[in-house]
């Protein structure tokens, strides 16, 4: 009877390590992925890296400069200059465009404003603020501005302008007569007249640089009542914990199957081994999948956020084209670390067993005995004490006779 419950238990342990593991290969992948994508954008230094690299580093910038920025197109999806900023760039090239905006926002100021920018708003994720503080520091840039960069600037743009007709320098001597200000024609004038428009433009615009504020504050207050900034903010770290130690379930199933069945190093190569090797080939299949179907995945995500096509569309776009390759390279690297493991687990149990199926067949063969002399016979049995045939015994003699 108790080596009946006995086998039954062991069935039943048995049945129930694999369930265990078939739910281990199906959960992994997805607490694998979801770790992964918390660890990318939960994360403000990868964050900002991915920012930098995708928009800074990369020809992203330069292509907006040399395609769009202060062209015609620019002023009509940014809507604003209305019709009087758009005739002054309109002869701009496409490499004095690129020079206008590296003036206007250095990569540095753009780059330290992106870290500032991402550290307040995981900092407001954690905090008790009703709303996250992210604002630009102008101080930098007004100074820069107020330095020369300015003068740069208007001059590139008066130089792109065609030279003045006779006409058009009359008109505005006319004009410079009665007003006692130089007028600005969308063309080059002569000296002195360049410089006269030159040093009015640029004192025209410091002026208005210098009321700037120090600080624009991009956001300075949320619609949302504060119960349901709370409500959001409590669902965005629930989902953060769940996301970066979501990997631990698997990983207590691996000690639940060694509770129940592993009482040897062949064991844990049987049942370690090859749910890690089927769980990584797996997680590596949902890792190319999830890669193939990136590019649906963004188009599904900006569809209701900004027109195809936009300077913020293809910002966007680029953006989180970086996010999801650096998941999926994170993702594919520690799915084949797993597969790796579990392989090496699998191959060091098939040597184990070898090993103990040929001790076992050497320990079954014949050996000769202890002591025994090579090329001798074996010596008769001997027979135990108190056995033997009764006829070969003397007859008792003397006073038992």
């Amino acid at each position: 009877m108790v080596g009946s419950s006995n086998g039954c238990l062991n069935k039943g342990m048995r049945a129930l390590a694999i369930v265990v593991m078939l739910a281990f290969i199906l959960v992994l992948p997805l607490t694998l992925l979801g770790r992964d994508l918390a660890k990318v954008i939960f994360s403000p230094e990868n964050v900002s890296g991915i920012l930098r690299s995708r928009l800074l580093e990369s020809d992203f910038i330069h292509n907006i400069a040399a395609e769009n920025f202060l062209s015609a197109r620019w002023f009509e999806e940014m809507d604003t200059g209305g019709g009087d900023l758009k005739p002054m760039f309109q002869y701009l090239t496409e490499a004095e465009r690129e020079e206008i905006l590296a003036t206007l926002m250095p990569a540095e100021w753009i780059d330290a404003q992106l870290d500032k920018i991402i550290h307040a708003f995981f900092t407001w994720i954690d905090s008790e603020q009703p709303a996250p503080r992210l604002a630009v520091d102008l101080t930098p840039l007004k100074g820069d501005l107020l330095k020369g960069g300015m003068r740069r600037t208007l001059d590139t743009v008066i130089d792109s302008w065609p030279s003045c007709t006779t006409d058009e320098i009359e008109i505005m001597n006319q004009e410079l007569l009665r007003t006692g200000v130089m007028p600005i024609e969308v063309c080059e004038p002569p000296e002195p007249y360049r410089t006269q428009v030159l040093d009015f433009a640029v004192a025209e615009l410091g002026s208005l640089i210098r009321e700037l504020p120090d600080k624009l504050q991009l956001i300075d207050s949320l619609e949302a009542p504060p119960t349901e900034v709370s409500e959001f903010k409590g669902q965005l770290q629930f989902l953060r914990s769940v996301m970066t130690w979501g990997w631990f379930f698997p990983a207590s199933m691996l000690g639940v199957i060694m509770v129940l069945i592993i009482r040897s190093m062949r064991d844990i190569g049987r049942w370690w081994g090859i749910p890690l090797l089927i769980g990584g080939l797996l997680s590596i299949v949902v890792v190319g999948i999830f890669s193939a179907s990136r590019s649906d995945f963004i188009g599904d995500t900006l569809a209701n956020i900004a027109p195809v096509g936009t300077l913020f569309y293809r910002a966007l776009e680029n953006v989180l084209l970086g996010i999801l390759v650096a998941v999926t390279r994170l993702a594919f690297f520690h799915a084949l670390l797993i597969t790796g493991v579990g392989l090496a687990l699998w191959l060091i149990t098939r040597q184990l067993s070898k090993q103990a199926e040929a001790h076992t067949a050497f320990q079954g063969e014949s050996s000769p005995d202890v002591g025994q002399v090579p090329g001798m016979p074996a010596p008769p049995p001997v027979p135990p004490l108190g056995s033997g045939s009764d006829d070969n015994e003397d007859p008792p003699s003397g006073i038992f006779g």
